[in-house]
């Protein structure tokens, strides 16, 4: 797999040994650092638009690419990526294995948001279903009255397998459908669950950091219960039975730079207030740890490529 460095923010720019090993492997990198704030968070179809034309005129896709961009706040760019990989493997169809804490699946008028991005991602054409893995937030109690897209779920477009359900259920359970939690079966278990919920051929992966524990990665939102080594394990086990099309990794904290204009700027603020954790991470320490972590899934994806 070819890596793409998709510098929105500066979290790659202050990770030398990741930029290093990528640029020696042949990787790309994409400065767009312009539309990042107007990206950040939620973006409208001009920014969208002026995403997708850079990466058509100065990074064609041309085959497998693993995508490193930044931010969790950036997350919809997925569906971006998503239709190059589809693309550049001559079509589907695929399954998105989408691994978060949050199930990205808000209803969100004239754009796109970082969490409303499956709904987009899962109604492109080629794409057989995205399954959502590990989410321990509480997004996915009532889900209903917090906006969420279960249109998604009644025409079986979503899967959604939690690491722990918010209320302490064995399994969530929406418009009718039930799905265990990992907590409920076990991490060996749910391997196996999961590797038979990939019905396609082709799979993508998309990461999103904080579906990882804080001892393995800093973000700019709460994060879940799983652990490098059984994210790990799940691409594994998926990469080994199935085609991966192409994956990317986000969840990188860096400090928020937010525009799109004074309003959305305002607006954009006003959200992650009450959405986001307060705190703000040692920067130097938060660098560290991640670089560690995207030089393990660097090596994973190409382990599971080879």
């Amino acid at each position: 797999m070819r890596p793409l460095f998709l510098h929105l923010d500066d979290a790659l720019a202050s990770q030398p040994a990741l930029i290093e090993r990528g640029l020696a492997d042949g990787a790309r990198r994409l400065e767009v650092g312009g539309i990042g704030p107007a990206m950040r968070l939620w973006s409208r179809p001009k920014a969208l638009d002026a995403l997708r034309g850079r990466l058509r005129d100065q990074a064609p896709a041309a085959g497998p690419e693993l995508v490193f961009a930044g931010s969790g706040d950036f997350h919809h760019v997925t569906p971006l990526l998503l239709e190059r990989a589809v693309e550049a493997a001559g079509g589907g169809p695929v399954t998105v294995l989408h691994f978060d804490n949050h199930p990205d699946w808000v209803k969100f008028d004239n754009g796109m948001h970082c969490g409303s991005w499956v709904g987009r991602a899962a109604r492109l054409p080629g794409v057989a279903r995205v399954v959502t893995v590990g989410v321990c937030s509480g997004d996915i109690d009532r889900p209903r009255s917090k906006g969420a897209d279960l249109s998604l779920v009644e025409e079986g477009r979503v899967e959604l397998y939690a690491y722990r359900e918010p209320t302490g259920a064995d399994a969530v359970r929406v418009c009718g459908r039930e799905w265990p939690t990992i907590e409920s079966v076990g991490e060996a278990a749910f391997a196996d669950l999961l590797a038979s919920r990939i019905e396609t051929e082709a799979v993508y992966v998309t990461i999103d950091k904080d579906v990882l524990r804080a001892e393995d990665a800093v973000t700019n939102w709460d994060q879940g219960r799983t652990s490098l080594d059984f994210l790990s394990a799940m691409v594994r086990g998926a990469a080994s039975r199935h085609r991966l099309i192409g994956a990317d990794v986000v969840g990188d904290w860096s400090p928020q730079v937010l525009g799109g204009g004074p309003l959305a700027a305002l607006l954009k603020r006003g959200e992650a207030l009450l959405d986001q954790p307060w705190r703000r991470p040692d920067a130097a320490a938060a660098r560290r740890l991640n670089e560690a972590v995207n030089l393990r899934l660097y090596d994973l994806f190409a382990e599971a490529a080879a």
